[in-house]
């Protein structure tokens, strides 16, 4: 996403991501980055949670008043809600880029370096 942002805001447009995990996204350099403690994969919260969903959002979006210039971050205070600890927040199958790092743990240091390998070298996903 941090490729794609930046390229957005040289063509003028002003942009932030809602990470849940906030260290590893600002390592790719993201404009701005919102944090948020929530599960993987729930940045906005429960399934069906119009109400929780759309006060992330309003939040999400009223940071980029705050956060200003690109390089800037800000965490947003939500406390995830205590009946969610009923959510399965785990896929049936692992996604496939953490398939290729449990067999090849020593590609992370390339990943967060943005030196992304050719997974085809790698043994594949």
């Amino acid at each position: 996403m941090g490729l794609v942002q930046r390229e957005m805001e040289a063509a003028g447009l002003t942009t932030t991501t809602l990470s849940t995990i906030p260290a590893l996204t600002e390592s790719v350099g993201v404009p701005r980055l919102v944090g948020i403690e929530y599960p993987i994969g729930l940045p906005f919260g429960l399934p069906g949670d119009r109400r929780g969903q759309l006060d992330v959002l309003r939040a999400a979006l009223a940071s980029l008043d705050t956060i200003g210039e690109p390089g800037g971050r800000t965490d947003l205070s939500f406390e995830w809600p205590a009946e969610a600890g009923k959510v399965d927040t785990h896929p049936a199958e692992l996604p496939p880029i953490v398939k290729l790092l449990q067999r090849n743990p020593w590609l992370l240091p390339r990943f967060l370096a943005r030196d992304v390998p050719d997974v085809q070298d790698e043994g594949g996903c």
